[in-house]
């Protein structure tokens, strides 16, 4: 195995689109997965048509499909199909996030790949699960579908509707899958048979809440509410400061807000009877921030963070993505990179946020363009240069 390519020899034939699927396959391709990707003649992934776009070509698409080739063929034809059972006989791995049913209808379930190939993992996300109601009546599924239904969904205003908080649902759930495909690899190593793996963006996002539902699943026996967390509950985490806004987190610490309150140059706070138990911090938190408000407003956000990170205060400066594009953190972490694309010439994308320290990822191909390597995949597949001429002829193939 090359160095710098942990999963050299595993390949991988991906129908997923747009999002959570392509972000997992290209951590996957970075590492040495052969990702073909599987579109449309014509059309191909939905995100080839969301901009901004450099010359025609979708920025979106590009920060998401790199080091993958691609394959355009239509798959509701005959020649299609055959294609495409091609391509599963010669799989490590199948995987798309289509809603339950549209893969059967091509004759791509798992239950009729099983039989070409019992050795492939047949990995999938969808909106809502593999069953229950929402399955039962074929709901579309999208992030913010998933995030509003799994109770991410923030009121700070009784008066204003809710405003969605939160990371996008695809991301995770793009982890999630290729959490799942690697385990079943594993798990393959040892019986030597492949398996089905699926999550979905409802799970997804309601598993993020795995901190506090604990709390809400067994509050009708909940019989103390003191401790670390009533104090990080009843501290703001974001206070304006002169030139911003600083984030300050309250944990790691017996009494965090004797610590920060100290830090601040204020008396200690945990002395005034209204703070003096961690319980009635939560009763009186508004007085409770306006104070910490009233001093963290005196200085800028970076006079506050010399001042309080040697007292071992944990606080950060609260950026936009610009600011964090351009921090010198991002820099040492190697999470921008350059590709040169055929079309755009050199263009930036995000880096690979896990690193192997012996086998380094491998920027090896810019995102393809439609149908870009649809010949040499056909090839490898035993296709004679005369069998792709007709497939390309009879608008099989793009």
């Amino acid at each position: 195995m090359e160095i710098g390519s942990a999963l050299t020899g595993i390949r991988i034939i991906d129908f997923s689109h747009v999002f959570q699927g392509p972000l997992g396959s290209q951590l996957l391709a970075d590492y040495g997965a052969d990702i073909i990707k599987v579109e449309r003649p014509g059309f191909g992934d939905w995100s080839r048509e969301w901009g901004p776009f450099i010359k025609k070509v979708s920025l979106p698409f590009a920060g998401l499909n790199r080091n993958k080739r691609s394959i355009a063929f239509d798959m509701k034809t005959i020649a299609g199909r055959e294609i495409a059972i091609k391509l599963v006989e010669s799989a490590d791995v199948l995987m798309h996030n289509f809603r339950p049913g549209v893969m059967e209808k091509v004759g791509l379930g798992y239950k009729d790949v099983k039989l070409i190939n019992p050795r492939l993992i047949y990995a999938y996300s969808t909106g809502w699960g593999d069953q229950g109601p929402n399955v039962d009546r074929r709901r579309m599924g999208h992030d913010m579908l998933a995030r509003a239904e799994a109770g991410w969904f923030y009121t700070p205003d009784p008066d204003q509707p809710p405003v969605v908080v939160g990371i996008s649902s695809d991301y995770p759930a793009g982890l999630m899958l290729i959490i799942g495909i690697l385990m079943a690899l594993q798990a393959r190593e040892k019986t030597g048979k492949g398996q089905l793996v699926s999550t979905d963006l409802f799970s997804v996002a309601l598993h993020a809440h795995a901190w506090e539902a604990a709390e809400f699943l067994n509050r009708e026996k909940i019989d103390n509410q003191n401790g670390i967390g009533a104090t990080e509950g009843a501290i703001n985490k974001i206070f304006k400061t002169m030139d911003g806004y600083i984030e300050i987190s309250p944990v790691f610490s017996p009494d965090a807000l004797k610590d920060i309150s100290v830090a601040l140059g204020l008396e200690n706070l945990i002395e005034d009877p209204r703070f003096k138990k961690k319980s009635d911090r939560i009763l009186n938190k508004a007085h409770l921030n306006k104070i910490l408000a009233d001093k963290l407003s005196q200085k800028t956000t970076e006079e506050w963070i010399n001042l309080l990170e040697p007292q071992g205060i944990l606080c950060a400066k609260v950026k936009c993505l610009s600011e964090a594009l351009d921090d010198p953190q991002t820099e040492a972490n190697h999470m921008i990179l350059n590709m040169v694309h055929d079309d755009c010439g050199e263009i930036k994308l995000l880096g690979t946020p896990v690193r192997l320290h012996d086998t380094q990822p491998s920027m090896r191909l810019a995102p393809p363009a439609l149908g870009e390597q649809s010949e040499e995949i056909l090839n490898e597949l035993g296709y004679s240069k005369e069998e792709i001429q007709q497939l390309r002829a009879d608008g099989i193939i793009a």
